[in-house]
């Protein structure tokens, strides 16, 4: 009897399944990320904790709640090699509102540069779909304006003071990145002038963007907008780099915008973001205002934040860049030996 209920107890323990060993390194655990899809990962009322990898190389997590919108999860990376006068980059996220992997994929760029990482996780549960995130919570369900200070985009100057005060940083302005629905975000924070402290916009493949001329709306294009919102010299004269990477050309691709307006912009992400810098030059000189924006092409990546972000980190180091003409192909980043 004993023996027979000792094997029953041997083999319900050999039957639960084991927990998963915390991942090593910061590389291992993005291939877990890889392995499981964000829509299946990560909750809709957002990630609950910090794996302890990032913590280890200096991520925290904090939620700010106190400017006109839902709570936002903040995930901050200050690795060791950041001092107070360290500069600051945020990261927008892409639609799998993933802000674990995207801090995950800059934490090496960002120790080896001394810079301080921000990564915004705009919660489904708080920016619902496309309209809650990517196109800025601008207009509500029925198509009216929303308070500015309700807007998506108004809560990264918010988020900036408040990190400043945190840890004591002396910057004064950041720069804003994003890739795939984070450049969507980016470019349309651009257009409507939003960010006073922002020195500096990269928006990385983005899908769909809003075209600066035309007869399409908001959130393909300005036609329509209230009285004050399109103030073509200060969103065409802004800061801002379109990055796109020359493989990310795939029709085919899961995430890419199929809106009928998102289609007449190209087949892919590539063709659109090239043809949306080519719009914007020519609704400056429809405007007689300056152009202050750039375009570089990324050699041989795709859709991939982690691939971009290197090339940002060169372009950012290179200072102001040429404006205008056509998009340029970078040179190619070499891996160095043994990596």
């Amino acid at each position: 009897m004993l023996a027979h209920l000792a094997a029953s107890l041997l083999l319900a323990t050999a039957t639960i399944p084991a927990a998963a060993a915390e991942p090593a390194s910061v590389a291992d655990l993005l291939k877990q990320f890889a392995r499981t899809p964000a829509a299946d990962r990560v909750p809709d009322s957002g990630i609950a904790s910090v794996p302890p990898v990032l913590a280890a190389a200096g991520v925290s997590r904090f939620v700010v709640d106190d400017w006109g919108g839902a709570p936002i999860p903040v995930w901050l990376l200050k690795p060791a090699t950041a001092k107070a006068d360290a500069p600051v980059m945020f990261v927008m996220h892409g639609v799998g509102r993933d802000a674990d992997r995207y801090v995950a994929e800059w934490v090496d760029m960002a120790t080896k540069e001394g810079l301080i990482i921000i990564v915004p996780e705009f919660t489904r549960q708080g920016f619902p779909g496309n309209r809650g995130y990517n196109f800025g919570d601008v207009f509500d369900s029925k198509g009216n304006l929303r308070p500015r200070d309700k807007w998506s985009y108004a809560a990264i100057d918010v988020i900036f003071d408040r990190v400043a005060v945190r840890e004591k940083l002396r910057a004064t302005s950041y720069v804003l990145f994003g890739h795939s629905a984070g450049a969507q975000f980016v470019h349309r924070f651009v257009l409507l002038g939003v960010g006073a402290k922002m020195s500096r916009a990269i928006s990385a493949n983005s899908g769909s963007y809003t075209w600066p001329v035309g007869s399409n709306r908001w959130p393909f294009g300005v036609n329509g907008l209230p009285p004050g919102l399109w103030q073509p010299a200060k969103a065409l004269g802004a800061p801002m780099l379109i990055m796109q990477g020359t493989a990310d050309n795939d029709p085919n691709y899961p995430s890419l915008p199929r809106q009928p307006e998102a289609m007449a912009q190209g087949p892919h992400r590539l063709a659109r973001g090239k043809a949306f810098f080519a719009a914007a030059q020519d609704a400056a000189r429809q405007a007689g205002v300056r152009f202050g924006w750039s375009c570089a092409l990324v050699p041989d990546v795709g859709h991939d934040n982690g691939g971009m972000a290197p090339y940002a980190i060169r372009l950012l180091r290179a200072g102001p860049l040429p404006t205008g003409g056509d998009c340029r192909l970078m040179t190619k980043i070499v891996p160095a030996s043994g990596r």
